[in-house]
């Protein structure tokens, strides 16, 4: 044994006395380091050190400016604190408190797809024994502000006359800032929602009330979205045709009721009918040459016509004594000018056939009809003004009448009307809003006897949504009858009347005190003086025609005034009949610029691309790439170099040709 073994294992002794003591002097002092001491040895337990993960990108509190279009695309540099066996991380997006990303395993260090405006990404690791640690982050993404976008609109949009328009098309704005949706010329149809807040993708709709003859024809529309937050310069716009068809409406037949008795003998042995018609395209003379018409018995041997001018005279006696059931009609001549897209409106435009049935019972001694049963068999009870109640009624008339039926609310207000059958029923709800004692009654006639039930109803009151409340009611049995359920209000508003001054219109009598003080105070809180505060008015209307005020917009605003409004002034205004969408432009102005116009203008770094607009302008690529130009010169200087060496060797060959041709000559000379 050298020396040098000597001393290594004197080391080594050393070392283990040590260690023993020092797991002998932790033992007891209450176990500051975890230890044990055993017969055959000692055994260490040393506390493991805890995972510490740090976000060295992105650093919280940072914000990262990315251009509109691209992706958010950051780089993920972590580190630990120690030996770690996976890594992952949670992205949440704290605008709209969602998670973008749960739990994505991942390996330092990489990058990641960050949430547009406030981020949170909570970085996890675990190291070999599976304790984890963790980190997070809060970052801004922030994009410039853009212009918002109208989607798909049809240029020509075709609409029946009769019914209401209601056009869906979609507007994008990635800000989710304030947009509004306005038509240029609103009255007719009107955008509906038109206001919108906090939403990256909007759906709303060209509306209109019921469309009637004053609205026939073409309609030029001018669709605008305008970016609420900077009115200076953002805005889209589409422009669309709408064209009202005009359709031949059925002619209308008044004044025949379901059923008609008549006595052989007495004041009420005669009866004359005169029929009424109503045409929207042809009036309602009868006689006239727009009409045909016609009376049949559909049974029981006919003994009465009636006249061109749909008139008809009942003497009645002994030999017509029974029920005759009889039809009336009337055809008119259909339209004169027919649209080539009426097929749209599921009619060609021709003449049009209306009936009515209607009975007429010749009897010697009118019996009166009766109600023989009905439903409910209470007929005191209460309810909720939300509770859909049902009513029948059967009827019976011993001369074999089939009485007409009558329904009425508090005795007065028809709601519903029935014939042709001997059972009638309704479903009815008073609505919300409505309380107290209300009836219900049915009432049968046979033209001049009646006999009548009536429910007396105590309603408890339901507050109503919003959006109001109405009554419904719906029939059945013998015709007649109709619904309609809680009425949601759709106001549109034409455009506002010129900006007039507020402190003259006061002087001459014109602004009520309420409307001035209303206006002064608005106009204190935008910083327009006496000399520039003005007032505006406008009609507005419910398409729904719900007879409710909820939601109903304001018919008075304030505005900037000036003497000459005009599309120079620098100031959003009216004139001429229309509204500016922006300052100076749209309505009685010129377009304004929009991403959708093929011009560059309003700032853009190129047609319809770069800021205000939300697409990025594609990088001009040359016709000839570098590397292609390279490689092509590249090849070029490699033919040229092979070329040049063909000549030479060429040359070259030439040349020793002449000398060995010489050197021959010369040997043959010798010889």
């Amino acid at each position: 044994m050298n020396r040098n073994q000597v001393i290594i294992g004197i080391s080594t002794f050393l070392i283990f006395v040590s260690l023993s003591s020092l797991a002998l002097y932790s033992q007891s002092e209450d176990n500051i380091v975890t230890g044990r001491v055993l017969t055959s040895g000692v055994t260490l337990f040393i506390e493991h050190e805890p995972v510490s993960v740090t976000i060295h990108y992105p650093v919280n509190g940072t914000t990262f400016n990315f251009n509109p279009g691209s992706q958010y695309i950051l780089d993920l540099n972590v580190s630990a604190s120690v030996n770690t066996s996976v890594w992952w991380y949670k992205l949440e997006d704290l605008r709209h408190l969602t998670v973008v990303n749960q739990s994505v395993v991942f390996t330092p260090n990489t990058t990641f797809v960050a949430a547009r405006w406030t981020n949170k990404i909570t970085v996890y690791a675990n190291d070999t024994n599976n304790n984890t640690g963790s980190a997070y982050s809060i970052f801004e993404v922030n994009v410039p502000n853009t212009a918002p976008i109208i989607g798909a609109v049809d240029s020509q949009i075709y609409i029946c006359e009769g019914t209401q328009l209601s056009y869906g098309f979609n507007v994008t704005d990635p800000d989710e800032d304030v947009v509004l949706v306005r038509l240029v010329n609103p009255g007719t149809f009107d955008i509906i929602p038109g206001d919108f807040h906090g939403f990256t993708f909007i759906q709303t709709f060209i509306r209109s009330g019921t469309l009637t003859k004053q609205h026939l024809g073409l309609h030029e529309e001018e669709i605008y979205a305008i970016d609420g937050v900077n009115q200076q310069n953002t805005s889209d716009n589409k422009h669309v045709n709408i064209t009202v068809i005009e359709i031949n409406n059925a002619p209308s037949i008044s004044n025949i009721s379901g059923v008609y008795t008549v006595w052989t003998e007495g004041e009420n042995s005669n009866l004359i009918i005169q029929a009424v018609i109503n045409d929207l395209e042809s009036g309602s003379d009868l006689s006239s040459s727009n009409f045909t018409h016609n009376m049949s018995f559909l049974s029981g041997t006919q003994f009465f016509t009636m006249s061109q001018s749909g008139k008809a005279e009942i003497n009645a006696n002994s030999s017509h004594v029974g029920v005759y059931n009889l039809s009336f009609c009337a055809t008119d001549n259909g339209l004169s000018n027919i649209s080539p897209n009426i097929s749209l409106c599921s009619q060609d435009g021709t003449n049009i056939t209306a009936c009515t049935n209607f009975s007429v019972t010749i009897t010697e001694e009118n019996r009166a009809p009766t109600i023989t049963d009905y439903d409910p068999s209470t007929l005191v009870f209460n309810t909720s003004g939300s509770d859909t109640l049902s009513f029948n009624v059967t009827s019976f008339d011993p001369d074999g009448t089939v009485p007409d039926v009558y329904w009425y609310r508090d005795g007065s207000t028809r709601i519903h009307y029935s014939t042709g059958s001997l059972t009638s029923n309704i479903s009815y709800s008073f609505g919300c809003g409505v309380e107290g004692n209300h009836t219900i009654k049915a009432e049968i006639t046979d033209g001049l006897l009646n006999d009548s039930v009536t429910w007396n109803i105590s309603v408890a009151n339901v507050a109503c949504a919003a959006g109001g409340g109405a009554v419904s009611a719906a029939g059945g049995g013998g015709g007649g009858g109709g619904g309609a359920g809680l009425c949601q209000t759709a106001w549109a508003c034409q455009n506002w009347n010129v900006c007039q001054n507020t402190q003259g219109s006061l002087q001459q009598g014109l602004l009520g005190g309420d409307d001035y003080r209303t206006i002064k105070d608005r106009c204190d809180r935008t910083s327009l003086g006496d000399s520039s505060c003005g007032f505006q008015l406008r009609n507005c209307q419910d398409f729904n025609q719900c007879n409710s005020t909820f939601k109903q917009p304001d018919e008075i605003t304030e505005c900037h005034y000036t003497v000459n409004p005009s599309c120079s002034d620098s100031i959003k205004n009216c004139h001429d009949g229309l509204c500016e969408m922006l300052i100076d432009c749209g309505g009685p102005c010129g377009p304004c610029p929009t991403c959708s116009d093929r011009i560059q203008n309003q700032g853009e770094q190129g047609i319809d691309c770069g800021l205000p607009c939300p697409n990025q302008c594609l990088a001009k690529v040359p016709f000839i790439k570098r590397d292609n130009v390279r490689i092509f010169l590249l090849i070029l200087n490699l033919i040229l170099l092979i070329l040049i060496i063909i000549l030479i060797a060429r040359v070259i060959i030439k040349y020793l040709r002449k000398r060995l041709d010489k050197s021959a000559e010369i040997t043959d000379d010798r010889f």
